[in-house]
């Protein structure tokens, strides 16, 4: 039995391959860590991308002064795509306008109007979706007009670890017109009157 007992001591202060077996248990977690950042880094790029890129077509649009028409939100479509680097995405862009008249009791939103540019789930907004939507348009003031700009896509990652495997990139933005009171669509209002 001694000689079990010098051989338990003899290995405990042998310190022979302990780098070996430390990189065995250690590296891949190391190499997991790696892909994990990689994919997260991955993610918050290009929701980053979407969100500018969404503020960029909302400030296109709250500068324009004309009738905007199909091919003006396709080309819209097109900017967002080239700043997303994406060419899955769907773009919706609404202008809601918000009424209030305490002494008829109106205090609701119209929509003038709605397009949708991308395949995928995202249907144009309708007035009733949008009528008591007050937990989702900002504090307006009476008559006041917004544009409602929403992207929506999926990002998969080019290394995946499983955690982020295909995830729902949602953006949104309000802008008020900037040098019109209101943005009209062909066929829907004229510039210049309610």
């Amino acid at each position: 039995m001694r000689w079990l007992a010098r051989l338990a001591r003899r290995l405990r202060r042998d310190e022979h391959g302990t780098v070996a077996v430390e990189t065995v248990l250690i590296a891949p977690l190391l190499i997991l860590g790696l892909f994990f950042s990689y994919e997260a880094y991955g993610l918050f790029r290009q929701q980053s991308l979407r969100e500018k890129a969404t503020y960029t077509v909302a400030d296109i649009l709250s500068r324009e002064t004309a009738i905007v028409d199909d091919t003006y939100i396709d080309n819209v479509k097109r900017v967002f795509d080239m700043m997303s680097g994406t060419a899955d995405s769907q773009l919706r862009i609404s202008v809601v306008r918000y009424r209030n008249d305490p002494s008829q009791g109106i205090d609701e939103f119209d929509l003038r109007w709605s397009e949708v540019r991308g395949t995928g789930t995202m249907t144009a907004l309708t007035d009733s979706v949008v009528r008591n939507a007050h937990d989702t348009f900002p504090i307006m003031d009476d008559g006041e007009e917004i544009i409602y700009v929403e992207s929506r896509g999926t990002f998969t990652s080019p290394v995946t670890t499983g955690y982020f495997n295909e995830n729902l990139l949602a953006t949104r933005m309000f802008v008020i017109p900037r040098f019109a009171p209101q943005i009209c669509f062909t066929g829907v209002c004229v510039p210049g009157t309610s």
